[in-house]
């Protein structure tokens, strides 16, 4: 019993430890582009793919992502969140960006992979 507790703990810590130096995690969507404010849009595109929008003026860049929710009871439909982020021409720099629910989906609750420690 007292061998079984061992390598239980054993590959718990190997586990852990090669959490700590993953490449990846997963955050809300809120989280993640509050983070790449001031940071190149390019990030957004890896983590939420090609834009289902983009508008251009001559000052800014206006780009638009949809991402598909249906929350379980949810009836059919259009459901999920949308981010609107503005992004500065010269720079491709985000400068804001805005979260909204569709439907019955819930962008607080919405998460997805991103890469972690990328400057």
């Amino acid at each position: 019993m007292l061998r079984a507790c061992i390598a239980a703990l054993a590959i718990g810590t190997a586990a852990l430890a090669g959490c700590r130096h993953a490449d990846y995690a997963v955050r809300p969507v809120r989280r993640i582009a509050a983070d790449s404010v001031g940071k190149p849009v390019h990030r957004l595109e890896a983590v939420f793919g090609v834009p289902r929008k983009v508008d251009t003026n001559p000052t800014k860049m206006i780009y638009v992502w949809f991402l598909e929710d249906v929350p379980a009871g949810a009836p059919a439909g259009f459901h999920g969140c949308e981010i609107e982020v503005t992004v500065d021409i010269r720079s491709e720099s985000v400068l804001g960006y805005s979260l909204a629910n569709v439907g019955w989906g819930r962008c607080d609750e919405l998460k997805r992979k991103t890469r972690v420690g990328e400057p």
